[in-house]
């Protein structure tokens, strides 16, 4: 780029901004730039403030260039990867199965699913399935389309699926495959969205009242933020007739859902059907696996079954997260000392559980360590993919192999670790946003973490760049 008259440390800038947009979200998702990324460290830039807008403004040559060649990119890779890619939906079949495997009760709300999509006035539009993080809507969502085969997108900030771009991509795939409609083999990510409305009327034209077309998004909330005007992942506000969409969410306040027509059901943590389902399934776990580990202790508290099963209701404060926490403590005996001699000294609902669980975890660190393992932990929540470790380690301050591996062996239940063949190496990420959630709130947050790791990625940029840091933009 020598031959444009731009100042080097503004390109830097500029093209931090537009990477975090576009480009990095592609490849570390598992997109068609996947092959391009030469350099672990454009997992994630955070975004930039209006100094950076306005270099990216003064580049709009260098933009309008790079625009032109990632769309020829964009083709070519996609022609190239056509031939070895799975079945349209295959990328979530481990997540479906896994979630569906355990799922239990919901018949209530299945009912009132269903009462929506055959409502005569109700032809077309969103059923929204809100509740709180925990309360166990991917599971019903992965049940769903388990039994009924329902094209699917899953939301995950732990797995990297958030953009609109790998949405329309997936979804789209499965449209071709199932209603057979035409997908070009290039696209703009911008115009994703009308594209995808377009597929979905020329999907739609094959539904009928009997057997509408159902497509089920996940974890909307988790989506990434639209520019203004614009709904999640570019989603149409008006849909075809037969057509519906079963989105899940946690309850959101959000202007930038904005659709024409739509049903509502939520799942109140403290409704007696939850509380119910809740039961059920601690009722599956006693007889489970781990029904063993679990009677010796229920013995020792003087327990029965349902007793146990009453205790764990009202524990968990209709959260079904915290009961799948709490039974692998039990069976892996990792209680505090307190809770061994006094099951009311359990923790109560989720949050008090992610306090327990910290506190108790710290305690085990080397003081030695301790701040180093904090780190770790806190710089990992804050990174919007999963990351290899060598990335992880680059990019937290004071972080090594050993530490970084030592956080995976004793917080494996709270993280995601899945091969990635982009990487040809496992990817790590903080399992759920409940977890983030929490740190974010905890001792020091998580805001001086972002600052920490967006210094070092601009860091890392600028040294591909060839120009020097500015002083303390590398900490440590």
């Amino acid at each position: 780029m020598s031959g444009f008259p731009v100042d080097r440390t503004a390109l830097a800038e500029a093209l931090t901004f537009w990477i975090t947009d576009g480009v990095v979200r592609d490849a570390v998702g598992g997109g068609p730039l996947s092959s391009l990324m030469t350099h672990v460290n454009f997992g994630r830039l955070f975004e930039m403030n209006d100094r950076l807008l306005g270099s990216l403004t003064r580049l709009e040559t260098v933009v309008g260039r790079i625009d032109e060649t990632l769309a020829l990119l964009h083709s070519l890779d996609r022609r190239a990867a056509s031939a070895g890619r799975p079945a349209a939906g295959g990328e979530f079949s481990a997540l479906v199965t896994e979630r569906a495997r355990g799922f239990v009760g919901r018949r209530h709300v299945i009912a009132e699913i269903d009462a929506a999509l055959s409502a005569p006035d109700f032809s077309s539009g969103y059923v929204f399935i809100t509740g709180e993080p925990g309360i166990g809507k991917t599971s019903l969502l992965a049940h769903l389309v388990s039994v009924r085969g329902l094209p699917h997108y899953f939301n995950s900030r732990s797995e990297g699926t958030t953009s609109p771009a790998e949405f329309f991509a997936k979804t789209a795939a499965q449209l071709a495959e199932r209603y057979g409609v035409f997908v070009p083999d290039s696209w703009e990510a911008s115009s994703g969205g009308a594209l995808f409305s377009r597929l979905l009327s020329e999907a739609a034209a094959r539904a009928t009242a009997e057997r509408p077309l159902v497509l089920a998004i996940d974890a909307l909330d988790e989506a990434d933020s639209p520019p203004p005007g614009a709904n999640r992942l570019f989603l149409p506000r008006s849909l075809p007739e037969h057509t519906y969409i079963i989105v899940t969410s946690r309850e959101l306040n959000d202007p930038s859902l904005a659709v024409d027509r739509r049903r509502d059901v939520h799942i109140a943590d403290d409704s007696p059907e939850n509380l119910g389902d809740i039961a059920e399934y601690i009722r599956g776990r006693t007889e489970g696996p781990h029904a063993r580990e679990l009677a010796v202790r229920m013995a020792a508290w003087g327990m029965t079954s349902a007793r146990f099963e009453d205790f764990l209701v009202t524990k968990s404060q209709g959260n079904f997260l915290y009961v799948f926490h709490i039974v692998e403590d039990i069976s892996r005996h990792r209680l505090t000392p307190e809770a061994l001699s006094d099951p009311r000294k359990l923790p109560n609902g989720l949050r008090d559980y992610y306090k327990v669980h910290w506190q108790v975890m710290k305690e085990r660190w080397p003081p030695s360590l301790a701040d180093r393992y904090e780190t770790a932990l806190r710089c990992l929540a804050v990174m919007r993919e999963p990351v290899p470790l060598g990335a992880w380690t680059d990019l937290a301050p004071d972080v090594d192999d050993a530490v970084a591996r030592h956080v995976v062996g004793e917080w494996r239940e709270f993280l995601n670790t899945r091969w990635s063949d982009d990487h040809d190496e496992p990817v790590y990420a903080v399992y759920h946003s409940t977890f983030v959630d929490f740190l974010r709130v905890e001792g020091p947050g998580l805001e001086p973490y972002e600052r920490m790791v967006y210094r070092i990625e601009r860091s890392l940029l600028l040294d591909l760049l060839g120009e020097r840091p500015a002083t303390g933009d590398r900490p440590g």
